[in-house]
């Protein structure tokens, strides 16, 4: 027992500083959206503030892990599990479609400026996002079920996504679902921003500069998305074809596939809009501003006493 034990605390340590992370950069995003009220001058915060509500669900749920991890049991009955699981696979869906849909808007917004995507065709993506991110979802995890593992004295109870018989199809349908499709469609918009530049005429040095970042964070995305996803997928084609062994070096994979998949929602508000040029001059000015507030009379007085 002492090994799990040990295994983990390790790992809700570690999802425990991801959390913490995660939930302040995605209320820090949340307060930009609010404080600067750029929802309704700009359309890609829409999809934006999309998929920072998708990744702040997650975080949420990740505490319910981290007990689990812990204390070798689900805490709560079988319909709590089925809520939990669909929760996760539905903020992951909504997450994932968001992305794709800011990939989309990008593309469309630097390929043709002078007709960039209509108010009401953002929040229509907004809309479709979360219904098919439910219908998606809601078959994925109608089997989810809690299973208990072991001897009489000692039995560990997990929240399965699935009951045994439907894993790898449940498991094959997500990778297609939420990820080789969405892989495709940001890889698309890539090459199609890639292509723009390639054939686009002379810019100036400013558009250019511009057109390239927004191409480079695009591409970012992938790359994210891919290093954060593709070896849980990878881990579970292991299982499948039977290569997968219990020893150091699989749980150490293991491990890295869980703690790169809860890594995933902190990356994005800081990827998309915390390091963007639009926000960090903000952020910049309004962290100034709170720190000019909270030391301005300690300032006040001091000048006072030396004249």
């Amino acid at each position: 027992m002492a090994v799990p034990n040990t295994y983990g605390l390790i790992f809700a340590c570690t999802c425990g500083v991801i959390l913490g992370i995660g939930l302040g950069a995605n209320l820090l995003v949340f307060s930009l959206f609010a404080k600067y009220n750029t929802l309704r001058k700009n359309r890609l915060d829409i999809l934006l503030l999309s998929m920072t509500l998708a990744d702040f669900l997650t975080l949420l749920l990740i505490p319910f892990t981290l007990h689990s991890a812990v204390s070798n049991s689900w805490p709560l009955g079988d319909t709590s599990c089925k809520v939990y699981q669909f929760l996760l696979a539905f903020s992951l869906a909504a997450s994932t479609y968001s992305l794709c849909a800011v990939s989309m808007t990008r593309a469309m917004i630097i390929t043709n400026p002078y007709q960039p995507p209509t108010m009401d065709l953002v929040i229509l993506m907004f809309v479709l996002v979360w219904a098919l991110s439910f219908f998606i979802s809601l078959p994925l995890r109608m089997f989810a079920t809690k299973e208990s593992v072991g001897l009489s004295l000692a039995n560990f109870t997990f929240c399965l996504p699935t009951i045994h018989e439907h894993h790898y199809q449940v498991v094959l349908s997500q990778f297609v679902l939420y990820y080789f499709v969405p892989m495709l469609v940001i890889a698309f918009n890539y090459v199609r921003l890639a292509l723009f530049l390639h054939k686009s005429p002379i810019m100036s040095v400013s558009s250019a500069r511009n057109t390239r970042r927004a191409s480079v964070m695009v591409f970012l995305a992938a790359a994210t998305f891919s290093v954060c996803w593709l070896p849980g997928y990878v881990l579970e084609l292991c299982v499948y074809l039977g290569l997968y062994h219990h020893g150091q070096a699989w749980e150490m994979f293991y491990f890295i596939c869980t703690v790169l998949q809860y890594l995933h929602p902190c990356v994005n508000p800081v990827l998309y809009v915390l390091l963007s040029k639009r926000y960090r001059h903000r952020r910049a000015a309004w962290l100034f501003s709170c720190n000019r507030n909270r030391v301005q009379p300690q300032v006040i007085s001091v000048t006072t006493d030396s004249f």
